[in-house]
């Protein structure tokens, strides 16, 4: 496990998200090569807005992705 030293408390990494999703880091990844998901890659790690996919999970739009 990668321990991530945030400067942003709000940024997460794939685990954290696949933990908000109880799914995988590895489908999390890929529904974020795939638009679903808005993220970023910092060099090889994805890294997620927390704000923006506990957004999402509210929302809904995350359903059936």
């Amino acid at each position: 496990m990668r321990i991530m030293k945030n400067k942003n408390s709000a940024e997460i990494g794939s685990i954290e998200v696949a933990e908000l999703l109880d799914t995988s880091p590895d489908n999390v990844n890929s529904m974020a090569r795939k638009g679903i998901l808005p993220g970023y890659k910092d060099s090889k790690f994805w890294r997620f807005n927390k704000r923006e996919v506990v957004r999402l999970i509210k929302s809904r739009k995350l359903i059936n992705a």
